[in-house]
């Protein structure tokens, strides 16, 4: 049995973690362990070389990894997982109309931006009342951005519709990049990694996050593991019992992460194939709520009740890298300081 061990995004632990995931790479005589990392910080991780393979939530974060570890490839595209937005019913009932569809099924980026952060409104100012913050602004949380893989998507969905539905065509598109700061400043302080707020949200106290966007796979994960996990019963101050019940929201406009395995020696490279080949591996990925790369059906088989495989609406389009990046540093040092545009590992 060879011993291999991995650098993930903390949204893949659970799936690492599961036994039938470890016998499955052992029946390939790998014994596999991991450790977590934020996705946007893994390439600057000075024991990177201790690594066999890492796997991050994005793959150009993964083609950074082997960048700066001076390896000639591409990494392996596995699976992907789409941004969703995490609330509740009642939350997502409060909004203004528009923001979510009348199914409670989608959630447009582009009115929330309109009318509920750009008015800067409050929980309070929507109808809410406790156990949520009803006085904190209605904020829809992410990670930080100059960590976290799932906060830059958050960015592109937040660029797209403020730019009018239209990809940015600078590297400081003026009104857009003073909306993106506002947005991502009005979270104040927030999660490295994608796995801390959102394993707040899926507690008993998650109502102090009403609203945050994630990874499908987190959500559909979580209620794997805790069918009832969606419904949690709390004690208002008044002493009544409130019924809060977790839903998951697509956005209109889709953005997706693909995350793609950086081999950094031979037995990394195994773990990457066999990710994206063995089909019992495969298999329990949709489980726990991935979207194997080009396979639908283990998907559909495995969430098909709990999930929309088709997305709702077309994918958010890019911008150049080069000018992405740069607007994404742009953005970084307007709401985390210069020192932040660029250093992905403080």
């Amino acid at each position: 049995m060879f011993p291999v061990h991995g650098l993930v995004g903390s949204e893949k632990l659970s799936f690492f973690e599961d036994p039938a995931v470890r016998d499955a790479f052992k029946k390939h005589g790998l014994a596999v362990t991991v450790e977590t990392a934020g996705s946007r910080t893994m390439a600057c991780d000075s024991d990177l070389p201790a690594y066999d393979f890492a796997f991050p939530g994005s793959e150009g974060a993964a083609a950074e990894v082997l960048a700066k570890q001076g390896i000639v490839g591409k990494p392996t595209p596995v699976f992907s997982s789409p941004l969703v937005v995490a609330t509740y019913r009642e939350v997502a009932r409060a909004l203004p109309a528009g923001v979510v569809s009348a199914d409670l099924r989608t959630f447009d980026v582009a009115r929330y931006l309109q009318d509920v952060e750009g008015a800067g409104k409050r929980w309070r100012d929507l109808g809410l009342s406790a156990p949520y913050p009803v006085f904190q602004r209605a904020v829809l949380l992410s990670t930080r951005l100059d960590t976290s893989n799932s906060a830059e998507l958050l960015l592109a969905l937040g660029s797209y519709a403020a730019n009018g539905g239209k990809p940015i065509q600078s590297a400081d598109p003026g009104e857009v990049t003073e909306r993106m700061k506002s947005l991502f400043r009005a979270q104040g302080s927030t999660g490295l990694t994608s796995e801390e707020p959102f394993d707040q949200y899926f507690s008993a106290e998650g109502y102090q996050l009403p609203m945050q966007v994630v990874y499908e796979a987190q959500f559909l994960d979580a209620i794997r593991a805790d069918a009832d996990g969606l419904v949690t019963r709390v004690t208002a101050i008044d002493g009544t019992e409130v019924t809060l019940e977790r839903i998951m929201l697509y956005p209109r406009q889709s953005v997706s992460s693909t995350h793609a395995v950086a081999a950094l020696k031979p037995r990394g490279a195994d773990v990457a194939t066999l990710l994206a080949t063995d089909p019992e591996l495969r298999k329990i990925a949709a489980e726990h709520g991935f979207r194997p790369v080009g396979d639908t059906k283990a998907f559909a088989a495995a969430n098909g009740e709990k999930a929309a495989v088709e997305l709702p609406g077309p994918p958010v389009p890019l911008p150049p890298t080069a000018l992405w990046t740069s607007f994404l540093n742009t953005v970084v040092a307007g709401v985390y300081g210069k020192d932040r545009a660029g250093a992905t590992c403080a």
